[in-house]
């Protein structure tokens, strides 16, 4: 991923190439109750807004949670893994999340946990501030509180498992697809997750040139353009660049990109001018 800073062009030579463009403004799923926060609250806890960005694998969804959700796992091992990545875009005094054990335990622990209904006294929670970032790995558990709105970047399929008391089969499940000792908190991918993220922020009237072959950008907020195409907050686009942007407003975009992972690729790189 290479984001540029746009330069003053006067002269161009005669044999220069058309360079591809395409920006593609994607339709938004009708609004829902959130896949991934567990049937018995799901209808109370949050509302998603969710665009598909199919070429390049991954989904966006703008989550605004009213209430507290079923702390959730996504499958460590298996096709079924996911992993995704929040940014927090609002929240409200008092709003939090959980992500990820406090201390090391047991699957007999996490199971116990699970049947007392016990499970957040063993997760760390945190209270963000908006631009904060969190990576969400498969296998970390997590939970949202109220009056957030995060912007969220995962793989095509959600399929969280709840961590609500089930029978001894579900039960063995968590327990195996559950990452039990803590993990750093991680504000962007590392290179052996399947994608990578990039924050921009840009001030009024100023342009920058995103050079990617596939990617899928969320504008946060803030007005512009990319290429001749108007842009506004709480969109998705789909694009093959390079692609000019300028921002109207202060703008705030989140670049998102699949990729394989491979621990000696480099997570992603910057150039300006």
């Amino acid at each position: 991923m290479l984001i540029e800073t746009q330069k003053n062009r006067n002269h161009f030579a005669p044999d220069t190439p058309a360079l591809p463009f395409r920006a593609e403004l994607l339709p938004p799923r009708k609004p829902s109750a959130c896949s991934h926060m567990g049937e018995a609250d799901c209808q109370q806890a949050a509302v998603e807004t969710v665009f598909d960005a199919s070429e390049t694998g991954l989904v966006v969804r703008w989550i605004r949670t009213a209430s507290s959700g079923t702390p959730a796992v996504h499958p460590l091992y298996g096709p079924e893994r996911g992993d995704k990545w929040w940014y927090i875009a609002d929240t409200t005094p008092g709003s939090w999340l959980q992500l990820g054990l406090k201390q090391p335990c047991t699957a007999e622990q996490l199971r116990a946990a699970v049947v007392e209904n016990n499970l957040p006294a063993l997760l760390r929670k945190i209270e963000p501030a908006v631009g904060d970032m969190f990576v969400v790995e498969a296998g970390t558990v997590h939970a949202l509180g109220p009056g957030l709105t995060i912007v969220e970047i995962a793989r095509g399929n959600d399929d969280a498992i709840p961590l609500t008391a089930t029978d001894a089969a579900q039960l063995a499940q968590i327990s195996q697809q559950t990452t039990l000792v803590p993990s750093p908190i991680a504000s962007l991918p590392g290179d052996h997750l399947p994608f990578r993220i990039a924050c921009e922020m840009l001030g009024p009237e100023q342009r920058v040139m995103l050079m990617d072959p596939l990617a899928a950008v969320a504008v946060v907020e803030g007005s512009g353009t990319f290429g001749n195409r108007p842009y506004e907050a709480g969109q998705c686009w789909q694009f093959n660049g390079p692609l000019t942007t300028r921002a109207i407003e202060p703008t705030v975009l989140i670049i998102a990109e699949r990729c394989e992972p491979n621990p000696d690729r480099a997570n992603m790189w910057r150039i300006r001018s």
